[in-house]
C-alpha cells in the first residue's frame, strides 16, 4: 500500500547557507547528563489512548490540510504577524524552518522591495527562491526593524507565512496545548526551570541555530532529535532507519511520497516505532516518515541517527518551552509530579488539538 503523505513543511525548508556560523557543540559531560538535568523521579509513559488506531497504517495515510490552530482544531499553531504597521496576519511559528517566510501574494501586496534570490535547502535538494525585506515585522512584544525573507506561494506553505528560527534567536517559545495559547518570551536558564516540578529539562547543542536534543533514543537506539513545530509527521533520516530492527516496528515500513515546500515528491518509507525516549519521557506508538533528506546532510547528520519531531507527538504534552537563548527544551507534564512510571493517555481524536486521523 502507497500511503500519500503531503508534508511541504516537513523539515528544515529553509536553510540558507550563507552567512551562518556555527555554534559550539555541547561539552560531553553535560551531554552524558542531557536526560537527567531537572527530571522528576522516574519515568514517564506517553502513549495514544487508542492502540489499535495507532498500529493501523490506515490511520496515517495523511494527505493534509495545511491548516492551523488559530483557525482550525487542526495542526499548526500561529502568530499575528504585523508587517510595517498592517496587518495583523497570520504566521506559522515553525522551529523546522531556517529562515522566516512570507507568502509571494502578500509580498506583492504590501508592495515589499525585493532582494536577490536565495539559494535554501528543502527536501528535495537545493533551490533558489525570491526575497523581500520586511521593514518592521512585530509579533507579540518583538519587533524587528529589518529582515531579508523569502517568498513562497501561499498555495505551498499553508499559511500568509512562517517565522522561522532567524526570527526567534536568543528567544523562548512556550507551547501550551491544553491552554492553546503560545508565547514567545526571554531566554531562561535551566536552573530557573528547574524549580517547576512538572518540567523536564532536556539540554541541547546548537547548530545553524537548530538545537538538537542529545541522548534520546528510538527503540534503545540513540538519535538526534530536532523538533519541527512546522511539520504533523515526524520525520527520520535513512541512517536512523537503517539502525532500527524491523521486527520490532509496530507498524513494517510502506513505500510512501513526501512533498517538500517547492513542490517537489520524493519517495520515502513510513513506519511506527514502537517508542522514543526524551529525557524522562516515553512515546510509544510514533508515526514517522524515513528519507533521506538534503537538511539532515547539512546539518553534519546525513550519517548520523537523527530525526524532526513533529507536531503530532509534540501534542502529546501539555507545555513545551523551546528556548533559543540558553539551548535546552522543557517538556511539561501537569500529572506527572512524583509520579513512577505512570502512564498517560490522550484524549480521544475528537478532542482539541487532537491529530486527525
Amino acid at each position: 500500500m502507497r500511503i500519500g503523505i503531503m508534508l511541504r513543511l516537513a523539515v528544515i525548508n529553509a536553510l540558507a547557507l550563507a552567512g551562518t556560523a556555527l555554534a559550539e557543540p555541547l561539552p560531553a559531560q553535560l551531554a552524558d547528563e542531557a536526560d537527567l538535568v531537572g527530571s522528576p523521579d522516574g519515568h514517564f509513559v506517553i502513549t495514544p489512548s487508542n492502540p489499535d488506531a495507532a498500529t493501523d497504517p490506515g490511520a496515517f495515510e495523511l494527505n493534509e490540510p495545511l491548516t492551523t490552530i488559530g483557525a482550525d482544531p487542526g495542526l499548526r499553531m500561529t502568530m499575528p504577524v504585523e508587517i510595517g504597521g498592517l496587518g495583523p496576519y497570520p504566521f506559522i511559528i515553525d522551529t523546522g524552518s531556517q529562515r522566516t517566510i512570507i507568502a509571494t501574494e502578500l509580498a506583492e501586496r504590501l508592495a515589499l522591495p525585493p532582494l536577490p534570490p536565495v539559494e535554501i535547502i528543502s527536501m528535495a535538494g537545493r533551490v533558489t527562491v525570491s526575497s523581500v525585506r520586511l521593514d518592521a515585522l512585530s509579533f507579540g512584544e518583538h519587533a524587528i526593524d529589518s529582515l531579508a525573507a523569502l517568498t513562497i506561494a501561499r498555495a505551498d506553505m499553508g499559511s500568509l507565512g512562517i517565522i522561522g528560527l532567524d526570527s526567534l534567536e536568543d528567544k523562548r517559545l512556550t507551547l501550551d496545548f491544553g491552554k492553546r495559547r503560545m508565547e514567545i518570551g526571554k531566554s531562561r536558564r535551566p536552573s530557573e526551570v528547574r524549580k517547576d516540578d512538572d518540567a523536564i529539562v532536556v539540554r541541547a547543542r546548537s547548530k545553524f541555530g537548530q538545537l538538537i536534543l542529545m541522548n534520546s533514543r528510538v527503540d534503545g537506539r540513540r538519535v538526534n532529535v530536532i523538533l519541527d513545530t512546522g511539520a504533523e509527521i515526524s520525520v527520520g533520516n535513512m541512517a536512523l532507519f537503517r539502525s532500527l530492527k524491523v521486527k520490532r516496528l509496530v507498524v513494517p515500513p510502506t513505500p510512501t511520497m513526501l512533498t517538500s515546500v517547492t513542490g517537489i515528491a520524493i519517495p520515502a518509507q513510513f513506519a511506527v516505532v514502537r517508542r522514543l525516549t526524551i529525557g524522562a519521557a516515553t512515546m510509544e506508538n510514533v508515526p514517522m516518515v524515513f528519507v533521506d533528506a538534503a537538511p539532515f546532510e547539512e546539518l553534519g547528520l546525513g550519517d548520523k541517527p537523527a530525526m524532526l519531531l513533529g507536531m503530532k507527538m509534540l501534542r502529546l504534552f501539555d507545555r513545551i518551552a523551546i528556548d533559543f537563548g540558553h539551548r535546552h527544551i522543557d517538556f511539561h507534564l501537569a500529572s506527572a509530579a512524583g509520579a513512577q512510571s505512570q502512564r498517560l493517555r490522550l484524549a480521544d481524536s475528537a478532542a482539541p488539538g487532537a491529530a486527525p486521523r
